[in-house]
């Protein structure tokens, strides 16, 4: 049985390592800087067959060995034929220089050392090399492979065309690069020559756009020759694409049965998250699977800008998966990812390589750090799963721990596979996390079914008993049927002596409550003296219930026409009981301490409630939300503080807001020492001020039964400027009543207007 590599039986591992060194690496435009150990590893496994973008480019070309030696790997190449002899290159375009026997004597020798210092920006050029014949292979069916990473290439074979990769141009527009990770073999015969010569017509004009661009992919081209046969067996062979189908098909699967979930069972917002990884996993695959079978250069560039957009999908669900089932909520290290994301799209975007690969770099390294660390605190904290999610971590150790006991080669179904320990970590790596979410699910499906069936049995078990006492009932029904209509009577009878009980205390409830609301308009001041004083004003008032938890205040002190606006906690019986005290409270500090300043006011308000409701001994926390105005008339100005209540200015058809202090008179604010705010306002002619509760603006109503809101009423307001003050008032309270409608009014309504 021939004998495979590891690449060639897992082609999603090859693929990925292409894929993820195209966006971490080649991006980057420089790899990071090896020592002189590492280049002579890579010069082992490179044989002087291979060409490098590195010979062409004009940046540091120590640091691009790493890059190449990678990109050897896991190539593979395994030529029948020993090239000992070293390639010569010469540039410029003459077709004469393919044929066998011209004279290259005068050609540069191409090597690592000079190519260092030739400074390309993209060129026609030719390179030759002479191998010694193997008698062996003469007449014998070959394969020639060439692969190509965004150049062109005409290949002679001792002076005989064979073959083009591409279409080789004298510029970047005529050029039609190549990009062939699994290129198709080319068959050829060697004939019995004693030397052979394999001539290159080259251009790389893409190459050193990409290079110029930031992206470094390594080589330009590798030619190895192959047994034609075996070469043919392993093409034909449908299975060598299985492992990229059977990925695809989980992820895929997996992705849109989870998204299903998420849409039928929004509570459960981790389904929404696995969905975006597997989606993630599945477009990775894609990826991997176009560039190992496309050779369009333009299309897999644009591919690799693309998968770095996509590649934290990887993660960042990942990240929030984890936050979501463990606490419940994001942490900051998660919208700090998402801010890294956002600096690496706006990198690409600019075609900013530095910005975008620090910021992808960075997102992955933090996320994997995160995920480790969330996954080790929960499993310290035994939370709940934590043991599944532990084999993220501890499933790719442990089978790279077990793999490196085995042989080297062992046989699988019959063929024999060398053990590669990396392949296998990095497998169980991106297997491990659907294993272990799909174990979580499912046992998290297995508790709600074991929930299920408990809830079942106990609800059969109700059912039964239901069952059981409704035949009782229907016993009882049916033997004691005259008895229970007597019962019946008896209970009517007793509903209604019931009712005329009940509607006794409602009449007796609503006589009292008519009576209080004397005494509260009696407590209130006189409305036609407030009309007398101000004759430009209104004062709409409409209380709730039959008495109301909002007041307004007036008073004459000291050349000040002194009027407020006060909301109490509450309405009904409660808003009443505290409007009086309110009231009460007011006239205190106003006419009794001669205390006009509306600031000081509020703040002498606010100690007198406290005192009197005994708030620092109890847990009373009623108070009320107010706002007081202080006129001047003889100079024209206004003094103005509120609790939570604005003052409205209308000037010139223009509304002027003034906001208040964001606390109120009383109420769960007894520790705060902070003083009301004193508001000095010039006043002009015809300028209109308003003082008014939350009520009008949070009744519900309207066509779709919505909250009025105070845009709305500012707009009413507005709306109505051209009307006497009178007139405002009453078209306000029939814009209430018709907002309104039939529904219920939501609180008491007090609004104040005063024109000048």
């Amino acid at each position: 049985m021939q004998r495979k590599n590891i690449f060639q039986l897992c082609r999603p591992v090859r693929g990925l390592f292409f894929l993820f060194y195209l966006l971490f690496v080649s991006c980057n435009g420089d790899v990071k800087e090896v020592g002189e150990e590492e280049n002579d590893s890579a010069d082992t496994i490179v044989n002087n067959i291979d060409i490098k973008l590195s010979d062409f480019s004009s940046d540091d070309e120590d640091e691009q060995v790493r890059g190449d030696s990678v990109l050897e790997v896991v190539n593979d190449i395994e030529n029948l034929i020993k090239f000992d002899n070293p390639w010569k290159k010469k540039e410029g375009d003459d077709s004469t220089w393919a044929a066998l026997d011209y004279d290259d004597s005068n050609w540069e020798i191409f090597n690592k050392d000079s190519a260092r210092s030739v400074n390309s920006q993209g060129s026609v050029k030719w390179f030759r090399m002479r191998f010694p014949g193997d008698s062996t292979l003469t007449g014998v069916p070959l394969a020639l492979y060439i692969r190509q990473f965004g150049s062109a290439a005409d290949v002679y074979l001792d002076g005989k065309f064979l073959k083009s990769y591409g279409k080789v141009g004298h510029d970047k527009a005529s050029e039609q690069a190549e990009f062939s990770v699994n290129p198709k073999p080319y068959a050829i015969v060697f004939t019995d020559r004693k030397d052979h010569v394999f001539a290159l017509r080259y251009s790389d004009f893409n190459k050193a756009s990409a290079k110029a661009s930031g992206y470094n992919i390594g080589s330009s081209f590798n030619l190895s020759v192959k047994n034609l046969n075996d070469e043919i067996v392993e093409i034909s062979d449908p299975s060598q694409y299985i492992p990229f189908a059977f990925f695809a098909a989980i992820f895929l699967t997996l992705a849109v049965l989870h998204f299903i979930m998420f849409i039928f069972y929004r509570q459960r917002i981790t389904n929404l998250y696995y969905s975006l990884y597997c989606l993630g996993i599945f477009l990775i695959t894609y990826y991997t699977y176009y560039i190992i079978t496309s050779t369009d250069y333009a299309s897999i560039t644009a591919l690799s800008k693309t998968a770095r957009i996509i590649a934290p999908v990887l993660v960042i669900p990942l990240v929030a998966m984890l936050h979501n089932i463990f606490y419940r909520k994001f942490l900051k290290i998660f919208w700090f990812l998402l801010i890294l994301y956002v600096v690496s799209l706006v990198g690409i975007f600019l075609n900013s390589t530095e910005v975008s690969t620090v910021g992808v770099v960075l997102l992955f390294f933090i996320a994997v750090i995160e995920i480790i660390r969330v996954i080790i605190k929960s499993l310290r904290k035994r939370k709940d799963g934590a043991w599944i999610f532990a084999m993220v971590i501890l499933l790719a150790p442990a089978l790279g721990i077990l793999s490196s006991f085995l042989p080297e080669e062992i046989m699988l179904f019959g063929i024999k596979t060398e053990v590669n320990t990396g392949a296998i970590v990095l497998c169980s790596f991106v297997l491990g996390l659907p294993f272990s979410m799909t174990l979580y699910l499912a046992r998290d499906f297995a508790r709600i079914s074991k929930k299920l069936n408990v809830q079942l049995i106990e609800i059969t078990e109700l059912s039964e008993k239901t069952i059981q006492q409704e035949k009782e009932k229907k016993h009882i029904l049916e033997n004691q049927k005259s008895e229970l209509e007597l019962k019946v009577v008896e209970r009517t009878q007793e509903v209604y002596q019931q009712k005329e009980v009940i509607e006794l205390k409602n009449r007796e409830i609503t006589a009292s409550l008519v009576y209080a609301k004397r005494i509260q308009s009696a407590i209130l001041p006189d409305i036609r003296l407030i009309y007398k004083t101000l004759d430009q004003s209104f004062i709409l008032y409409i209380p709730k219930d039959i008495v109301s938890g909002d007041f307004y205040g007036f008073a004459q002190k000291n050349d000040k026409v002194i009027i407020a606006a006060a909301d109490c906690t509450g309405h009904g019986v409660s808003g009443a009981f505290m409007s009086m005290i309110g009231t009460s409270l007011l006239n205190h500090v106003i006419n009794e301490r001669n205390i006009t300043k509306p600031s000081v006011i509020l703040d002498e308000l606010n100690q007198e409630v406290i005192t009197t409701l005994k708030q620092k001994e109890s847990e009373s926390n009623d108070g009320m939300d107010i706002s007081i105005c202080a006129f001047d008339l003889k100079n024209n100005t206004v003094e103005y503080a509120g609790a939570n209540r604005p003052l409205w200015l209308v000037r010139n058809n223009e509304l002027i807001h003034f906001r208040p202090d964001k606390f109120p008179i009383g109420g769960l604010q007894i520790e705060h020492i902070d003083k009301f705010k004193n508001h000095e306002i010039s006043l002009q002619k015809d300028d209109t001020i308003y003082l008014f509760s939350d009520g009008y603006a949070d009744q519900f109503g309207g066509d779709r039964g919505k909250k009025m809101m105070v845009k709305r009423f500012k707009n009413t307001v507005l709306s109505i400027q051209n009307k006497t003050m009178e007139e405002q008032g009453q078209y306000l309270k029939a814009f209430f009543e018709e907002w309104k409608s039939n529904n219920e009014q939501v609180d008491d309504v007090l609004v104040i207007g005063i024109r000048i």
